[in-house]
């Protein structure tokens, strides 16, 4: 182990039993030199090992290589003078104690040795044996006693200044803690005003309450009106409650557990809900003593709960209608088709018969537009949008809304002629104008008017300053005006919440306008609503328009006549298969029929020459469309494959022509023109093509 030159050497020899000290005597005359080497040889009780070098230089190397206890050094040397001598060897070796050497007696020259560092200070010619050894032990014991306090005081100053950081440490950690305490009160405070609770400590047997501030606000009360006691608080229960909220009460209390219960109240914003969880403590006597417990409100979540119970139900619903809707369009697919055919196939055919046949198909188109508004609501089906003409659409409304109008209210339709047309989904937007007139009737208890107007708009920079959600361009404003109510200012902004309704229960569910707004925004539109209490509202619907399109005439029915190719038929509902056999024998193609899935491979299999195309069914019993298609795919690769389906749900058509590799979908009912614009499509794309580039 490597010897500390630094540290304070030892005189003392354990094994001798006298005091060995090491001396580096720096002195660069020799006769000097020897004299102290003969003083020193005369001591009885110590030894002293003395080392002599002349100059400074080599005594820093003595010191680098060597340890001493003791240094003597003479003032006036070859390669120093001076204090710069001692200053030289305090910096190298500030451990070791030094005895300054000198010819002259100059008091100014010994203060100041002793005072930079020196232990003693020495005169040649006035030094004898007993004063160099005195002065040499004296040197080394003072500076082991001013190592040791040096040491001491580093240690002192070591523990004063760690006691001092965990003083300060313990300060902080103080202060954190009662920071900490008061932001938890703060806290506590806040979270019972922000969760709307509240805290109550009920004496039992003196029948004294304290009530804390939070919990006299949950009841819509000012501070101090409960008085302290359990009766000012019962009273405020909702009385259908009241008796059930007493027996609770008085049964938690005989049983020794706390009461947990729910109960409405009457609040001077109306009824509210609140919850209460509590605990009791027994007396010393064990009988109780105190309840402790705190006041929740819970009419959001009780509001929750009657939404969710809401929802369930309209899933349900939806589910129901899925399935109604689908037979709906099984049914309608050979009226639509029958209709559709018997102009062709009569040879002579009157007026009135005429007209009948266009109202038989007139209202099939109308019942297979409100199974697809069935659909889009029950199963949010994918919005396919096309340019659409809005007076049309108006005009159509405004005739439903009539029927279902009282005689006490009147209405109005003002749509101009030339009004642009729309890119959008004419179920959505249908479902938004009839929404719209059916409030404005509600609000109208009394009668009045219905006004629903229409008219074309340029959106300009400054428009936009007004109406945040708008965008610059051309719009159609669309208007749906009543005479009524109006709606109160604090709830103007809650009416296209989901699930808020002003109606009286059981007579709305709150998603209505919901459901317009979302449907406004999603064509790119927004809603603007002027309304005053009394006075009626109006309902301003801004749909971007397309000025530049034109309605085109569809093209001839004889375009899409066929070449008498082959198609396979394959449903299992018999009077669909006879009317798409008709209507595809009608219109020059030939049909061969199969009633479910094995019937359809046995066919393929037997005719796969001559089949060029499959109109398959996707919902079937037993083998359903979705299991047939592959193996009908593996038997004749080149066949193209359209699916029928009643129904959105499970399948989107996108996921449907993607999962199945199918050359395209109809949706039941479809028209003959869908069709066979579907089949020239797929059976004939060139010329298909060409039809479009002529348009």
């Amino acid at each position: 182990m490597a010897e500390d030159r630094n540290a304070t050497p030892t005189l003392t020899d354990t094994r001798l039993g006298f005091r060995h000290t090491r001396v580096l005597l720096i002195e660069d005359s020799a006769a000097d030199a020897r004299l102290l080497q003969e003083f020193l040889k005369e001591t009885l009780h110590d030894t002293f090992q003395l080392t002599h070098v002349e100059r400074l230089g080599k005594a820093q190397q003595q010191l680098a290589s060597d340890d001493y206890d003791v240094i003597l050094l003479d003032l006036t040397l070859p390669d120093s003078h001076g204090l710069s001598s001692l200053n030289t060897l305090l910096t190298q070796t500030p451990s070791v104690p030094i005895v300054v050497l000198t010819n002259t007696n100059n008091p100014e020259l010994a203060v100041e040795a002793v005072r930079q560092g020196a232990q003693d200070y020495l005169i040649k010619r006035q030094m004898h044996h007993d004063v160099l050894v005195r002065s040499l032990r004296y040197a080394i014991e003072r500076k082991q006693q001013a190592e040791a306090l040096r040491l001491a005081n580093e240690a002192l100053e070591q523990r004063v200044q760690a006691r001092t950081r965990e003083l300060e440490l313990t300060n902080q950690q103080l202060r954190q803690e009662v920071h900490y305490r008061q932001t938890a009160q703060e806290r506590l405070a806040l979270a019972q005003k922000a969760s709307k609770t509240g805290i109550f400590e009920w004496n039992i047997r003196s029948n004294e309450v304290t009530w804390s501030a939070e919990l006299e606000s949950l009841y819509g009360v000012s501070r101090g009106d409960f008085d302290g006691h359990y009766d000012n608080w019962i009273k405020t229960i909702h009385s259908d409650d009241l008796s059930r909220v007493e027996q609770e009460l008085w049964c938690s209390i005989t049983v020794g557990h706390g009461l947990n219960t729910e109960f409405r109240i009457f609040h001077p914003n109306g009824i509210r809900w609140i919850t209460v969880k509590s605990s009791i403590f027994n007396g010393e006597d064990g009988k109780p003593l105190r309840m402790l417990g705190i006041h929740l409100d819970i009419t959001e979540k009780k509001q929750l709960e009657a939404q969710f119970l809401q929802a369930q139900r309209l899933e349900s619903l939806g589910a129901l209608a899925s399935g109604i809707a689908h037979d709906l369009n099984n049914i309608l697919t050979p009226i639509l088709g029958a209709g559709q055919l018997l102009p062709i196939t009569l040879s002579s055919i009157d007026e009135r018969s005429l007209r009948l046949i266009e109202t038989l198909n007139y209202s099939a188109q109308r019942g297979t537009k409100l199974v697809q508004q069935i659909l889009s609501f029950a199963q949010a089906g994918s919005s396919v949008s096309a340019v659409l003409a809005i007076d049309e659409l108006l005009v159509e409304t405004h005739q439903i809304v009539q029927q279902t109008l009282p005689q006490t209210i009147n209405s109005h339709l003002d749509v101009p002629s030339d009004l642009w047309l729309v890119n959008g989904n004419e179920t959505q937007l249908h479902q938004v104008f009839m929404n719209l007139c059916v409030n404005a009737r509600d609000a109208m208890p009394n009668g009045g008017m219905l006004r629903v107007s229409a008219s074309n708009l340029v959106i300009d920079e400054s428009y936009l300053v007004m109406h945040g959600e708008a965008t610059v361009g051309p719009h159609v404003k669309v208007t749906v005006a009543d005479g009524g109510i109006g709606i109160a200012p604090d709830i103007q902004k809650q009416i296209f919440d989901p699930f808020f309704t002003t109606k009286a229960p059981k007579q709305g569910t709150g998603l209505g306008l919901a459901a317009v707004l979302n449907i406004v925004k999603s064509h790119g539109g927004f809603i603007d609503l002027k309304t005053a209490v009394g006075q009626g509202s109006q309902f301003h619907i801004y749909l971007p328009a397309t000025p530049d399109s034109v309605s085109v005439a569809a093209p001839s029915l004889e375009l899409f006549w066929g070449n008498q190719e082959v198609v396979l038929v394959v449903d299992d509902d018999l009077a669909i298969c006879n009317v798409l056999q008709l209507s595809l024998e009608a219109y020059g193609y030939q049909a061969l029929i199969a009633n479910d899935g094995l019937g359809a491979i046995a066919i393929l299999a037997e005719h796969r020459a001559l089949v060029r195309c499959i109109l398959i069914d996707l919902v079937m019993p037993d083998m359903d469309g979705r299991t047939v298609v592959p193996l009908l795919q593996r038997l004749h690769p080149q066949v193209s494959i359209v699916a029928m389906t009643g129904t959105i749900a499970p399948i989107q058509p996108k996921s449907t022509l993607s999962d199945l590799k199918l050359d395209g979908t109809l949706s039941k009912p479809f028209t003959n023109r869908e069709l066979l614009t579907l089949l020239q499509k797929v059976l004939r794309p060139q010329e298909y093509g060409q039809m479009l580039a002529q348009e």
